[in-house]
C-alpha cells in the first residue's frame, strides 16, 4: 500500500506523457489519445483537496467559458468481513462543478450540493436548455453506502435527478423528473442525455433501440441494431449528449464486459463507440466499425487488498465520456474518466473521428 501511494503521489501531477507505445495489453489513454492525432491531459489542479479519485467528468461550453462537472470520491473503500464494501467514513461520492482555466487546471471549483448528505451522488452532465439555462442532471443510489439495506424501495435503486445551476454553482429546484421508469419502485434509471435542438429539449434515453424523448411529442425510436457488430449482445449506453454538427448529430456510446488479465484476474472492461444520426434524428448514417477507446490496465488502476495485502477486486478498466464540445478551431474536446479514478481533456480535430466512420446502408 505504501508503494501504491508513493506512485500515486508522484505521477498524480503528471499531465501528459512522454509517447511510448505501449508493449502489451491496451495501449493507456494518452498512447491511444495520440493514435487518434490528438492529446489527452490529465486534470492535476483545482481538485478537491485530499480527494481519493476524481472521474466521470463532463465538460461543456456555456456563455463564453468551458464549464465541468464530474462526481469526486473524497475516500477510498472498506472491506467488510464477508466482502461487502461502502465508502470510508460514511462519505459518499459528490458531484463537484467548476471553470477550465487550461486543459490541466479547474478554477472556482464547489461541491454541486453542499449538504450532507448518505447517499452517493454520480455521474454528472451539464447541460443547456434553450432558454440558455445551465441545468446538471445527475444519479442517486445507495452504492457502497449504509443505506444500501434501506426497504424504500425508491431510494435503493440508481434514480435520475435534475436541477438548474445558478450563477454561485449551486444546484436548485431539484427533482425526479417521471420519465421512463423514474418513478417507479425498484426500477433503475441512469445514463441518459438531456441535449436542445433549437426551441425543443430532448433527451437520449436508452441506444438499443435509441429513443429520444420530448416532451409533448411522440417517442423517436431509432433502429440501432447495426452498432451490435461492434458491442455484440454487450450491454450498451449512452455515454454523450447528441451535437449538432450542420447536418448531422454526433453521438459517443459505451459498452461494457468482462476480460481477464494474463494472469486470469477478472476485471471489467468498458469500450467507447460513436455513430452520426442525420439531421431529423431518425436514422444512423455513419458509425465506427471499432472501438475509438478501451478501457486500460497501463493506465492506474486501483487494486483493493485484504489487510495482508491479497488482492480482493479493482477498479473497472474504462476511459469513458460524460461530455464533449466542439471548439471554433474544430477539434473535438472532451472530457474522459479513466478507470474511476482520474480524469482530464482529450483534444483531436473532429475530422479524424469521422473519417474513421464508415456510411451505415
Amino acid at each position: 500500500m505504501t508503494q501504491f501511494h508513493r506512485y500515486r503521489t508522484y505521477y498524480s501531477n503528471v499531465t501528459r506523457q512522454a509517447f511510448a507505445p505501449t508493449k502489451s495489453g491496451f495501449p493507456s489513454v494518452f498512447d491511444q489519445s495520440y493514435d487518434l492525432g490528438g492529446t489527452f491531459t490529465r486534470i492535476s489542479s483545482g481538485l478537491p483537496a485530499d480527494s481519493f479519485a476524481n472521474f466521470s467528468p463532463c465538460v461543456l461550453r456555456h456563455r463564453g467559458a468551458t464549464l465541468i462537472a464530474w462526481r469526486s470520491q473524497p475516500k477510498h473503500f472498506v472491506f467488510r468481513h464477508d466482502m461487502k464494501y461502502f465508502y470510508y467514513n460514511n462519505t459518499p461520492t459528490d458531484i463537484w462543478v467548476g471553470q477550465m482555466l487550461t486543459d490541466d487546471t479547474i478554477v472556482a471549483p464547489r461541491k454541486l450540493i453542499n449538504k450532507p448528505h448518505r447517499l452517493s451522488y454520480e455521474d454528472p452532465r451539464i447541460f443547456i436548455a434553450p432558454d440558455d439555462n445551465l441545468l446538471c442532471q445527475f444519479v442517486t443510489s445507495t452504492y457502497a453506502t449504509k443505506w444500501d439495506t434501506t426497504k424504500h424501495k425508491m431510494i435503493k435503486t440508481p434514480k435520475v435527478c435534475t436541477g438548474v445551476i445558478d450563477e454561485f454553482g449551486n444546484l436548485k429546484d431539484k427533482y425526479f423528473p417521471p420519465i421512463g421508469l423514474n418513478m417507479e419502485e425498484g426500477k433503475a434509471e441512469k445514463n441518459w442525455c438531456f441535449f436542445s435542438d433549437h426551441d425543443k429539449l430532448r433527451l437520449m434515453y436508452s441506444t438499443q433501440p435509441i429513443v429520444i424523448k420530448t416532451p409533448n411529442e411522440s417517442d423517436k425510436i431509432i433502429d440501432s441494431s447495426c452498432l451490435k457488430r461492434v458491442t455484440g449482445d454487450h450491454p450498451t449506453f449512452n455515454s454523450t449528449a447528441p451535437i449538432l454538427m450542420e447536418d448531422e448529430w454526433l453521438v459517443f456510446y459505451h459498452w461494457k464486459f468482462m476480460c481477464r488479465e494474463l494472469d486470469r484476474r477478472p476485471y471489467l472492461l468498458y469500450a467507447l463507440g460513436a455513430y452520426t444520426l442525420d439531421k431529423n434524428l431518425t436514422k444512423v448514417t455513419k458509425m465506427l466499425n471499432e472501438p475509438l477507446f478501451v478501457g486500460s490496465t497501463n493506465d492506474d488502476l486501483v487494486t483493493w487488498t485484504d489487510p495482508v495485502g491479497n488482492d480482493i477486486s479493482n477498479q473497472p478498466a474504462c476511459i469513458l465520456p460524460f461530455g464533449c464540445f466542439i471548439d471554433e478551431d474544430e477539434d473535438l474536446v472532451m472530457s474522459l474518466g479513466v478507470n474511476d479514478y482520474f480524469m482530464g481533456i482529450f483534444r483531436t480535430p473532429v475530422l479524424n473521428v469521422l473519417s474513421l466512420m464508415e456510411p451505415v446502408e
